[in-house]
This record gives C-alpha cells, structure tokens and sequence, in this order.
C-alpha cells in the first residue's frame, strides 16, 4: 500500500481525484467525454507483481524496467487522467478525504496544450464524479481537500421516448408527492401529449416541479447507451428550497439539510413512476446515469 507522502510525491503538480477503490473512472468518464478511452490500461497487483526483475545468479545483468501498475485514460487524445493509486482509508483521512479505501487519479491543473476541451471542464467533471462516488478532490497545491456533498444533488430528470398528457401524469405525480398541494402551473393544449409543468409546494420545503418538455439537447452521457433506451422528452424533476442561495453553499444550514433529506425521496419517487409508465433513462444532475436499482432505493429512503 502506498502511504500518503509518496502519492503526493508521485502526483505533485497534479489535482487528485479520490473515488471509492474500484471505481469504473473511464466509464464516468465517458459520461463527459464520449471519446475517453485507457491510452494505456492499469496494472493489477497481481500482475506488477508477475512482472518484477528477475533475481538470481541465471539473470544476473538482466535489466528489466519495473511495471508501472498506473494507467493512462486519454480523456480527447491530449488530456489524460493518471491512475489508479490505490490509498487505504487511514491514508485517505489523513488527506482529508473520506475515510474510505480508494484509488487516487491525476488530472493536469495547467492547459493542456492541442486540446479542445473548454477551461475548466476537466476539473468540472472531477467535481461531478467526486460528488456522484462519495469521493473527493484535492488541488494542486494541497491547500485542503474538496469533498462535495453526494446528498447535494436530488434533481432527476427521466429522457423518455414517450410523452404524456398533463392530465394523465397528474395522477400518476400526485401520490408521490403526497401531502403537498399540486397544482398546473402551465400546459399544453388540452389532449395534446407533452409539454407541461406542475408544482408541488411544501409549507416548509419549498417547492418541488416536475416538467416535461421535448428538447433536442441531450446530456452527453446518452450518446453512450441505446438510443431505443430513451427519448427527446425530458422529464425534469427538481427541486427550489425555501432560500435557493442555500444550493450553492458547501455547508448549507441544517434547516436546509432536513428539508433536503424529505423532498429527495419524493423526488425519486415521482421519477420511478414516471419511468414504469413511459420508459427512458433517467440522468441525475451530474450528468450520469442513474441505474433504476438506486432510484427505487433512493425512493425508499425515509
């Protein structure tokens, strides 16, 4: 196991991204860069281990470079993520990270020269995967660690092929937001499928909305899976606490929190309802898939 002094060493003048060990990082990858591929695919422990210089009288001036166990994932041919390290969860909480086993990854924290990739969006999309994992982010210059909240984020939206009427997804809404007063907010034209908007209002959870409208601007991470497994209809299930600056605040209030910890449920249950009736693939706010396993268990949550 490497300790934490010779990770940073081995990653200085790097960010790092810390995610659960095992993490499937070129998949999260993919979700925002359709292209990223392994230029060069890790090593396991087994196999730097087979690959050790031979020893003994037999090999003596042999020279065989060791293996380097890290990969290369190419996020657009000139952007490339270093990784895996793997840390233990002593190592990690001694960085400040979550105290959990996890693999550590480099990512370039100056422009990259001959990319395409827009300012920011790397360090952007480390950010998202941290948040979607339970992982954490530390800078370049180690000031302190990043850690953003996974509980965060409890906007869904469902991409669907089908559309469905304002009347008819009012019933189908209404249950899973129960003891809220729902109400059209605007719709389309009477018997016409799509294109509607309704809100659910908490006397001291805000409000919660579930709009559904055809869009020809998917998220990138569709463009990855079978296009027969969703659809142009986007079905946008958020959320807009009592104090919305409170969204944007690393440490919001607990007030803030516990409204949270009550609508997300709800939220992911009108998203599992909406999906058993018109089929799609459901997307959280980071941009990823979210498996229909975690949205029923996110529904269950109470």
């Amino acid at each position: 196991m490497i300790e934490p002094p010779a990770v940073l060493a081995t990653l200085a003048g790097s960010h790092v991204l810390a995610v659960p060990r095992g993490t499937d990082l070129a998949g999260l990858a993919r979700a925002w860069f359709p292209a990223a591929r392994w230029a060069r695919e890790p090593v396991s422990a087994a196999q730097a281990a087979a690959s050790r210089p031979m020893t003994g009288a037999r090999f003596r001036g042999i020279a065989v470079a060791p293996v380097d166990p890290a990969g290369v994932l190419s996020l657009d041919d000139a952007v490339e993520v270093t990784g895996p390290y793997p840390l233990d969860a002593a190592g990690a909480r001694a960085l400040a990270l979550p105290a959990q086993d996890c693999d550590l990854y480099g990512l370039p924290a100056a422009p990259v020269p001959g990319t395409t990739l827009a300012p920011g969006l790397v360090t952007g999309w480390a950010t998202a995967v941290a948040r979607r994992t339970g992982g954490g982010i530390l800078p370049a210059t180690r000031e302190r660690a990043v850690v953003p909240d996974p509980a965060a984020a409890v906007d869904l939206t469902l991409w669907s092929p089908t559309p469905l009427r304002a009347e008819d997804a009012l019933p189908l809404v209404r249950p899973a937001l129960s003891g809220s007063r729902l109400s059209p907010v605007e719709t389309a034209p009477p018997g016409a499928p799509g294109g509607f908007s309704l809100a659910a209002t908490y006397e001291y959870d805000g409000v919660v909305t579930v709009r559904c409208a055809r869009s020809n601007e998917m998220p990138v991470v569709l463009s990855t899976t079978d296009w027969r497994a969703h659809g142009p209809w986007a079905y946008q299930v958020t959320w807009q606490p009592p104090d919305p600056h409170e969204l944007d605040l690393p440490h919001p209030s607990q007030l803030h929190v516990i409204a949270r910890q009550r609508v997300a449920p709800s939220i992911a249950r009108v998203v599992a309802t909406l999906w058993r009736t018109a089929g799609g693939t459901v997307v959280d706010a980071g941009g990823f898939v979210v498996p229909h396993e975690e949205v029923d268990a996110r529904a269950r949550v109470r």
